[in-house]
């Protein structure tokens, strides 16, 4: 019997796992992960404040492949054969693919391997959110709008201010979702704060305690300090490949079948928030890629050159799901316009928003592709 040709794919996240999983019945997969298990960075807002959420959003590796296997560690270099660990041991691969995503500052992703000081950092976090008075988050995109939503929405008593520097939340998406969703945050007496930005916070920085001045002088008596500034690509694997080139943004450069460097590493492939795909950097980026490095990887272990199958195209308009509590939320959906407004509409769109995502925000789906036991109760 004739063997299967070898993936290795490094960084468990949403790419990462998705691909291995499409492709452990066909080629001889290997994923390497630093972390004992998969965290689900959506769920994790909202377990800031229901704590009881952590672990459900915690889904171990164990039963990701049945074929393949989930190998703890981390790769120090790439070569043509294959990777070599920090730990001095080599990996054969006939493919690669890069997966290493994002980091974000704590507790919404983890970028250590320890996860256990991940998740002592995420209960500590809750309980001071639960005594603060007032609490300040910098940055109004997807994260910091919905932190700003499920704590409003959990403790009605905390008073919570939203710092955005343009008129409206999610100033990168359609401005009807804006609007709603500043509607939804001052329906729940969030304070939001427009045309401004924290100096002293930049991407990256941690939680701190108050006060916070903004860029008009303004001094803010907060308890706590909630950076929300967006992720920031984990590219330091691919430094050192000759041929790699970042954009602006520090993401990696691929060509149009998803390879960053196909002259000198002509089988390694690349995807999610680390590579410049022309995809934002979220959740609904992978669902489009996805598939697309399943199906050119497959082809290429066939025998077949990636540059003979359709370029990579990203999202033409990417939909973007955004709750603000379990109740509350709005949504962008590419549908004609009359349908379109129906997802930021308040009542339709709040029930919409709560059926797709709200109620669970997709634990139930990420427990069932990682293989693990579903929850006992409801999420909602």
């Amino acid at each position: 019997m004739a063997s299967r040709p070898r993936l290795l794919v490094v960084g468990g996240g949403y790419v990462g796992c998705d691909v291995a999983r499409r492709l452990d019945r066909v080629m001889d997969v290997t994923l390497v992960e630093p972390k004992p298990a998969f965290l689900h960075a959506p769920a994790m807002i909202r377990a800031l404040v229901e704590p009881g959420l952590l672990q459900a959003a915690t889904i171990p590796y164990d039963n990701l492949l049945r074929q393949g296997r989930v190998m703890r560690g981390r790769v120090a270099s790439l070569h043509t054969q294959g990777a070599t660990l920090a730990d001095g041991s080599e990996i054969s691969s006939d493919f690669t693919l890069v997966a290493t995503g994002s980091s974000y500052a704590l507790p919404f992703k983890s970028s250590a391997d320890d996860i256990e000081a991940f998740l002592a950092a995420h209960w500590a976090l809750s309980r001071r959110i639960a005594q603060a008075r007032h609490i300040v988050i910098i940055g109004a995109g997807p994260v910091g709008t919905e932190l700003a939503g499920e704590i409003a929405a959990a403790r009605p008593g905390t008073n919570v201010t939203l710092v955005v520097a343009a008129p409206r939340p999610m100033p990168h998406h359609a401005d009807r979702l804006g609007r709603a969703l500043l509607q939804r945050l001052q329906r729940l007496g969030v304070e939001v704060v427009k045309h401004r930005t924290a100096p002293d916070i930049s991407p990256g920085s941690g939680v701190r305690n108050g006060p916070v001045v903004l860029s008009d002088g303004r001094e803010i008596e907060a308890d706590l300090v909630l950076p929300a500034l967006g992720a920031q690509p984990r590219t330091d694997l691919l430094a050192d490949v000759p041929g790699i080139r970042l954009d602006d943004s520090g993401r990696v450069i691929t060509d149009a079948w998803l390879r960053p460097s196909p002259t000198v590493l002509p089988g390694l492939f690349t995807g999610g928030d680390m590579a410049a795909t022309g995809d934002a950097m979220t959740i609904v980026a992978t669902l489009r890629q996805t598939p697309y490095l399943a199906k050119i990887l497959r082809v290429a272990a066939g025998g077949r050159l990636p540059d003979t199958l359709t370029p990579y195209t990203p999202w033409r308009d990417a939909p973007m799901l955004v709750p603000t509590g379990r109740r509350l939320g709005a949504s962008h959906l590419p549908l004609p316009k009359t349908l379109a407004w129906v997802a930021t509409m308040r009542g339709p769109g709040d029930v919409l928003t709560r059926l797709a995502k709200g109620n669970d925000l997709f634990v139930g789906k990420y427990r069932r592709q990682l293989g693990a036991p579903r929850v006992k109760g409801s999420l909602g």
